[in-house]
């Protein structure tokens, strides 16, 4: 592995084991140790495989070794110092309000309807997680002292509900659609502990990570925390729990509105400025669950640029749109790609996508709805003055910011040609501070011409009125945009070998699709039921092919009708897709064929 691989550690993180123990699974040292070593196939189970000894002797071991020139020395250390893989769940934990048969495979209308309910409501318990699986308070060494082993597991406070196989932890934004699923099977305290489990996230680091591993600290996801909280309020109404979460969803949007996060787009027609939003991962370096894949897109990317520096340069930038995509959720797509076909060509941070500012409009609009609950919800007591005095602050603020986003998304994001909201891309500039972003609107272009499921996601976040004419012509839209298929929605039409593009299907930009069709455009409900359907018909007849729930599928007339493509074998649970077929089963059951 050359030296160029080999960039700085982000924000200048210590590498001494004993302050920093995760920087045992995350320098540059020790994967590309991991790739020369070829011991795991995929780069993800190292970095979540313990190790045997303390991080301070794991760097000793490193510095005393031939591990950094030679394949087998490069075994030997880490087959002394590592387990030989992840541990998987030992035991199964207690789901205290797991019932055998839930509303929704009581309430089913025939037989098929309630077998394929009640076998995606027992995957609960096949997919909850504790983090004593993965720790030991003190294990004891060879010489006889008791020492502690190091995981790259955040520890949570509550049982985890996780996606399932590979994803073997939490992860920020699929804990939505697990939280719905949950509620779907009147499981509102087990929905309330994995929403919790994201508070307390937000509460130790100021953010909600991608996932729970410490190697995913330099990046989030798409913000769907209020959405969390919004959907455990509405079941529990625990008021005193949600004057507790709103500090919280403030904090998290302080994180999600900081500079580098945000691109100002000056109208020369109106010389009005607009503030939006980007991904923007805190990183110039491989992801280290994707090491290798990282650094093989990087050497293709600069094959052709010559000088060192330049290439060091080129290879950090590329690394940065490489988690920027990962924290997208699409990881991967040609909608970030420059030339639409090659992942070499990479360009997530010089886009403004549609997606993420509906996300951000839904979390500014819902901050002010529960700061307006909790309002409504206090006692007229002398004593609770400031709190009513912070919460009207919340009110008005974001109800302000709310405004503000939807106009700026209006404004620049929408496209009343094909009547959708598009991605934007904008041209980087030499040496341009990343924090200070500014760009004309007339600069922007279309970032893809191709439609994608994400163009319709601000419909969803209520960037239009409901039962608008705007709403109806987005369905319109959507309808002659070729993505909709018999059995299921397509993610693009491109046909790039990436996972996150055509053929394939995903929960949440079905559900999305089908909530904002119910939401935004009543009268075509009927459309909505149609979506609904055939993703119901595709998971099934996958489940009854297979024996399992898939993270995607392949719209097209195959066999199982599994989803392929990306940079891992697909995936089986699976959290998301267990969510969005409890609850659209709940809202129209079974297709009747």
């Amino acid at each position: 592995m050359t030296s160029e691989d080999d960039v700085e550690e982000d924000g200048g993180a210590a590498t001494d084991g004993a302050q920093a123990p995760y920087a045992a699974f995350c320098t540059a040292a020790i994967l590309a140790a991991v790739h020369r070593a070829a011991i795991w196939r995929d780069s993800k189970d190292f970095v979540d495989t313990r190790s045997r000894s303390p991080p301070a002797k794991v760097f000793e071991a490193l510095a005393q070794s031939r591990a950094a020139t030679c394949s087998v020395a490069a075994r030997e250390f880490l087959n002394e110092h590592f387990e030989s893989g992840p541990r998987e769940r030992s035991k199964m934990p207690e789901l205290a309000d797991w019932r055998s048969e839930p509303a929704v495979a009581r309430g089913a209308r025939c037989e098929k309807s309630r077998e394929f309910a009640t076998h995606v409501h027992e995957l609960w318990r096949v997919l909850a997680r504790l983090d004593a699986d993965d720790y030991a308070e003190e294990e004891v060494g060879a010489e006889g002292e008791a020492r502690r082993t190091t995981s790259s597991r955040i520890r949570l406070p509550y049982p985890a509900v996780v996606p399932g196989e590979r994803f073997r932890e939490t992860y920020y934004w699929d804990t939505y659609w697990i939280v719905l699923g949950l509620l779907t099977s009147e499981m509102p305290a087990t929905a309330l502990g994995v929403t919790n489990n994201l508070l307390y996230m937000v509460t130790t680091y100021g953010f909600v990570p991608n996932g729970a591993r410490v190697y995913y600290l330099n990046r989030s996801q798409p913000p769907l925390l209020s959405s969390c909280v919004a959907e455990v309020f509405q079941a529990t109404r625990d008021v005193e729990w949600l004057r507790q979460a709103l500090p919280l969803l403030v904090q998290e949007y302080a994180y999600l509105t900081r500079s580098e996060r945000t691109v100002t787009i000056r109208d020369t027609e109106t010389g009005e400025t607009h503030e939006l939003s980007r991904y923007f991962a805190n990183t110039t370096r491989p992801r280290p669950e994707s090491y290798r894949e990282d650094v093989e897109v990087a050497r293709r990317a600069t094959r052709k640029v010559e000088d060192a520096v330049a290439k060091l340069e080129a290879k950090r930038k590329i690394y940065r749109h490489l988690a920027s995509a990962a924290e997208s959720g699409f990881d991967f797509s040609s909608r970030w790609f420059l030339d639409g076909d090659n992942l070499e060509t990479i360009r997530t941070c010089n886009i403004i996508p549609s997606d993420l500012n509906g996300f951000m409009l839904r979390v500014e609009t819902q901050i002010a709805l529960l700061a307006r609950e909790a309002l409504v919800s206090l006692e007229n007591e002398d004593e609770l003055f400031a709190e009513r005095v912070y919460l009207n602050h919340l009110l008005e603020k974001f109800s302000r910011a709310s405004e503000v986003r939807r106009r700026a998304i209006d404004a620049v994001l929408w496209d009343d040609d094909v009547k959708r909201w598009r991605d934007m891309a904008f041209e980087p500039l030499m040496g341009e501070d990343t924090r200070g972003i500014v760009r004309d609107r007339d600069d922007l272009t279309a970032a893809s011409e191709s439609p994608f499921t994400s163009d319709f996601t601000p419909l969803w976040c209520g960037a239009c009125d409901p039962d608008s004419d705007q709403a109806y012509e987005v369905v319109e839209s959507l309808k002659k945009s070729k993505l909709v298929t018999d059995k299921g929605i397509a993610t693009s039409l491109v046909e790039s070998g990436q996972q996150w593009d055509w053929p394939n299907a995903w929960a949440p930009e079905t559900h999305m699709i089908v909530e904002a069709i119910q939401i935004f455009a009543p009268r075509e409900e009927e459309y909505a039921k149609t979506l609904a359907h055939s993703w119901l018909r595709t998971a099934h007849q996958a489940w009854k092919s297979t024996g399992y729930m898939h993270e995607k599928y392949d719209v097209r007339s195959t066999e199982d009708g599994v989803g392929k493509g990306g940079e891992y074998i697909p995936q089986r649970g699976f959290g998301w897709t267990n969510g969005v077929t409890l609850r659209l089963l709940e809202q129209y059951g079974f297709p009747q064929d």
